[in-house]
């Protein structure tokens, strides 16, 4: 009997000290991409057993998880164009206070760079009045982004598709613009040829936060799809939404444009996870969440790359 209690406590230690063990490997983390590029979108995927489930943040921006039928638990997460070798984040198990601290590879994006011509109040210092406007106008967009986390992920398992399917890409995204001779900013977004009155559809199911007639975006609207996603239509010519109203993916929203700061008419489409302004081509090319439903090819992947 003493030799079977003293087997049944080393047996009882040992199970503590194995547990102990797991517990301090602490969970299995795969992005995917496995190193994402500097301005685009990536998949979170974490196997953490004894978690029920899961919070965090990259890049200061909240991740939404969600978990599947086996129980690993996945979210959409972004990093800048800005972005170093690493980016930080933070996980917390269910209502923990005890955080563990990882680090996503970033690889490093090809700079190209474009020669334009714009009308000289384009590239000209602003003035009193049109400073003040231009900053009421971004004062406008930082508050609709602001709202980019509040609301869960509107869409279901079919997956983003172009604004303008079929349409040639004309500008990517990340290129370093020269303003009639001077480098003065990114192009942070995708360019669709288009002639004007032409149409603009969602690129899924969302909520539309603003719909404005701007001094460098011109007539544009956002649309809010939840868990962190907004997408952006700008130098329209026409809108066909208000703010509060629900989109459907497909849905016309819009028309082509030459409205704001512009060479010629086409449309302008950004992606932004909170405010981290992603290429949309990591958008239309990322794998669905497990969570979603059945995986579908992303729509757009083939004819969204063409020129």
């Amino acid at each position: 009997m003493r030799l079977l209690r003293c087997l049944t406590a080393v047996t009882s230690v040992t199970t503590m000290a194995l547990s102990a063990v797991a517990h301090a490997q602490g969970p299995e983390i795969t992005f995917h991409p496995a190193r994402p590029a500097q301005g685009s979108l990536f998949r979170v995927s974490v196997s953490w057993p004894d978690a029920v489930s899961l919070r965090g943040t990259i890049a200061r921006e909240a991740i939404h998880f969600e978990r599947d039928s086996v129980g690993t638990f996945h979210a959409v997460a972004a990093v800048s164009v800005e972005a170093g070798g690493e980016v930080p984040g933070t996980l917390w198990p269910g209502d923990a206070r005890d955080s563990m601290a990882i680090a996503v590879p970033v690889t490093a994006r090809v700079a190209r760079s474009e020669r334009l011509r714009l009308p000289t109040e384009y590239v000209a210092p602003p003035d009193s009045a049109l400073a003040r406007r231009i900053a009421g106008e971004r004062n406008q967009i930082n508050a609709a982004l602001a709202r980019a986390h509040a609301e869960p992920r509107m869409w279901g398992s079919l997956w983003f598709s172009p604004p303008r399917r079929g349409a040639a890409i004309t500008s990517g995204y990340g290129t370093r613009r020269v303003l009639n001779g001077e480098t003065q900013s990114r192009h942070m977004g995708l360019d669709y040829d288009g002639r004007v009155g032409e149409p603009v559809h969602a690129t899924n199911r969302g909520t539309v936060i603003l719909v404005g007639d701007f001094f460098y975006n011109g007539k544009c609207v956002y649309v809010a799809h939840g868990a962190g996603l907004v997408t952006s239509y700008l130098h329209l010519s026409a809108t066909h939404v208000v703010v509060g109203q629900t989109v459907e993916r497909g849905q016309l929203i819009g028309a082509v444009g030459a409205t704001g700061r512009v060479t010629g008419p086409h449309l302008h489409w950004s992606v932004l996870y909170g405010r981290i302004s992603v290429d949309p081509l990591s958008l239309l090319s990322l794998r669905p969440l497990p969570t979603a439903g059945p995986a579908t090819e992303p729509s757009g992947v083939r004819s969204g790359a063409s020129r």
